[in-house]
């Protein structure tokens, strides 16, 4: 046969192979293209929380950033609902492309401990990405307390008998745990008053309607700094640039409160190596600016740097410490 002959054979085969190709029976070739050019369209964020708490505001920093640095939109939706669980699942359930991702804190490592099922696994449907930034809680009461350290307060309450009460920003959220735990092992009698969000919940204090709560620090400061509510103690392992001069509860001879809580980046399970890595190195690049530094210093939060594994690593860490601080002051959800 004379190699002309072949010829027809030789297209034919390069037409099928064109064709494999276009109709993706090749999908690696074609998922190693989207790749290498990530992020070809809007990317979205979505807080599993309302708008306007500091969830919101940390994804919306980023947000502009990252599209700055991408030149691509990068959305932030908001999906609040059963504690973060509703905006948690639906990015567990979305595609591993990169386009959906998630700024999350602390309540999905809490989540575990607390509920007997939850819509996903926090270990296996989910990629952790960067860790953004820490957060502390401090424990304050109304300037007309007349209770000015920590000692004076639980003295305060235990001469009331009973008729003490803590204020939370929610039902097993951090404000929460912390005023339970310090409610269990202190071996008071405090009354748990749940409020549907910081704001309500400074609200209660500035009104008097509540004798402490544990407060995160950006809603906290203005009234502090106006001389309205009073600080007396604060969550974490160490003092806070903050309020310097407000002392750990662990200085106080009270132990088990050293967690802190986190902003953390997401992605579905699955995602590509190279758009993991991608994302990972663009926040770490926002984290490393200046003014992103400032921003998140400006909120009352410690800026962070843990990329993908750390981050990852930190995680399972986290889940033992806040399962004993759970524990400890007997908080359940169903």
């Amino acid at each position: 046969m004379t190699p002309s002959a072949f010829q027809p054979r030789r297209r034919s085969v390069i037409s099928l192979a064109a064709a494999a190709l276009a109709g993706g029976l090749f999908p690696m070739l074609s998922l190693a293209d989207s790749d290498t050019t990530y992020p070809t369209r809007p990317v979205t964020i979505v807080v599993p929380f309302a708008p306007g708490g500091g969830t919101d505001i940390v994804a919306r920093l980023l947000a502009t950033e990252l599209s700055r640095r991408w030149n691509v939109g990068v959305i932030v939706e908001n999906k609040p609902g059963a504690g973060g669980q509703i905006g948690s699942a639906f990015v567990a359930k979305a595609a591993p492309d990169g386009y959906t991702l998630m700024l999350g804190i602390t309540t999905l490592i809490q989540a575990p401990s607390l509920y007997k099922s939850l819509p996903y696994d926090v270990f296996k449907d989910f990629t952790p990405l960067a860790q953004l930034a820490t957060s502390v809680n401090f424990f304050a009461v109304p300037v007309a307390s007349p209770a000015n350290s920590l000692k004076e307060y639980l003295a305060l309450v235990r001469s009331r008998g009973g008729k003490a009460s803590y204020g939370s920003n929610g039902n097993a959220g951090t404000s929460h745990l912390h005023g339970a735990l310090l409610n269990a092992t202190q071996k008071l009698d405090m009354v748990h008053a749940p409020y549907s969000g910081s704001g309500p919940l400074l609200n209660a204090l500035l009104g008097q309607q509540v004798d402490g709560a544990f407060v995160d620090v950006a809603p906290l400061r203005p009234h502090v700094q106006a001389g309205k509510l009073k600080v007396l103690a604060v969550t974490g392992p160490r003092r806070s640039t903050t309020f310097p001069d407000v002392p750990t509860l662990e200085e106080l001879g009270i132990p088990g409160f050293d967690p802190v809580g986190w902003f953390a980046l997401f992605g579905p399970a699955g995602m590509p190596a190279a758009v993991r890595s991608k994302v990972s190195a663009a926040t770490m690049d926002v984290l490393r600016a200046p003014e992103t530094v400032k921003r998140i210093e400006e909120l009352g939060l410690t800026p962070s740097q843990l990329s993908q594994q750390a981050f990852a690593d930190s995680m399972r860490t986290d889940l033992v410490k806040w399962q004993k601080m759970i524990q400890a002051g007997n908080v359940s959800v169903e």
